[in-house]
């Protein structure tokens, strides 16, 4: 039993206010140095970092990395279904490979349908003014992302120079093409439970061919944007309350806003307390500056690099090369069209209010019987 009950609807509706801005509210006042940051942020990004250098073993470049004949979209098709089964598993215990199992999730998504159509018909402007409140939201996590980013790199000594050059990336370069393609795989082997040194694409097709058999209701798409922009919103709270240590619709955007801006402040002093130069004038530096090597250290990790090398060293790369699966993309599977979302939104209300979904019934008003049977009747 999983659903998203009356009373679980009540206690976000209660939350709702608190998401909301004041109109004369200037976020861009207390935040002057934002747009830096996030300049500065985006192009460590760009290279990898922050990292520490990277420290490949020379005898990686001896290994054959095997090779995969699926394309991107059909790899995200199939990692789509990876994490919305690891997904399951780590908020509800559901396992969507037991097909018992699986009415739940459905319950979830019908009951879900439901409460969101009723929130709609209570409020026609409900999905403009969330998505104005979340993008506040947004920009006060994103600019807090970018902060924790910088005061890294400054920790690692990355600034103001290039960071010391690792291996000669023109040496590595094919070794990192052919392992990045593998990267999803490996994603999927853990999330799905995969043998990477048995036959994959059986135990694969094994376990899409169950969680195809997932029926989930039709959500139209007022209530699809709905989700989106709770999920948004809710993320941005969650965030901002694990790096802050705070609950922020308590204490409210405003008082949030400062903090951020604190933050900001802070690591720009910081800056031009340890460089000698401000964010503004890092960023332009770095522009300016001939462009270090990718560092890989967080993409090619030892233990990512084995599990790569474990396919080809019990002689599976010659199944995994012959794979040719016509995979639809996932927009056209509602199963992940509807059910990622869903997942998603049920672990944002969780991380950033406390709420879940309910697991046993609320009562003779619990209506979650009847919303599946519709659902499974369509």
């Amino acid at each position: 039993m999983v659903c998203f009950c009356h009373n679980t609807m009540s206690r976000l509706q209660l939350a709702l206010p608190q998401l909301a801005i004041s109109a004369d509210l200037d976020i861009t006042a207390d935040l002057a140095f934002a747009a830096d940051i996030q300049g500065i942020a985006s192009w460590l990004a760009m290279l990898g970092l922050p990292a520490a250098p990277w420290e490949p073993d020379a005898l990686w470049l001896d290994l054959e990395l095997p090779t995969l004949s699926l394309n991107a979209s059909a790899m995200a098709t199939i990692s789509a279904f990876a994490q919305l089964r690891a997904d399951m598993l780590a908020q509800f215990g559901i396992d969507l490979l037991i097909p018992g199992q699986a009415n739940a999730f459905i319950r979830l998504a019908a009951t879900l349908s439901a409460r969101l159509s009723a929130m709609l018909s209570a409020d026609l402007s409900l999905g403009v003014s969330l998505a104005a409140n979340a993008a506040m939201w947004i920009r006060l996590s994103a600019t807090l992302t970018a902060v924790a980013q910088v005061e890294a790199a400054l920790a690692l000594g990355l600034f103001p120079s290039p960071p010391p050059p690792g291996p000669p990336l023109a040496l590595w370069r094919p070794f990192l093409v052919q392992l990045r393609a593998l990267l999803p795989l490996i994603a999927i082997s853990i999330q799905l439970g995969i043998d990477l040194t048995a036959d994959i694409s059986v135990q694969l097709a094994a376990m899409l061919r169950v969680m195809l058999r997932i029926q989930l209701p039709a959500l139209p798409t007022a209530s699809l944007s709905l989700m989106a922009n709770l999920t948004a919103a809710f993320s941005a709270v969650a965030q901002l309350r694990l790096a802050l240590g705070i609950d922020p619709l308590e204490v409210g955007l405003p008082a949030v806003q400062a903090m951020v801006a604190a933050r900001l402040n802070a690591t720009a002093r910081l800056v031009v307390s340890s460089l000698g130069i401000s964010l503004s004038e890092l960023l332009a530096l770095l522009v300016r500056l001939p462009r270090p090597e990718f560092c890989a250290t967080l993409m090619a990790p030892p233990a990512v690099v084995h599990a790569a090398a474990s396919i080809t060293a019990r002689g599976n790369a010659a199944a995994l090369a012959s794979i040719n699966w016509q995979v639809p993309p996932l927009t056209a599977l509602p199963v992940l069209s509807i059910g990622l979302p869903v997942v998603a939104l049920t672990a944002q209300l969780k991380a950033a209010l406390g709420i879940s979904a309910s697991v046993t019934p609320c009562g003779a008003t619990c209506d979650a019987a009847t919303l599946l049977r519709a659902s499974l009747a369509a």
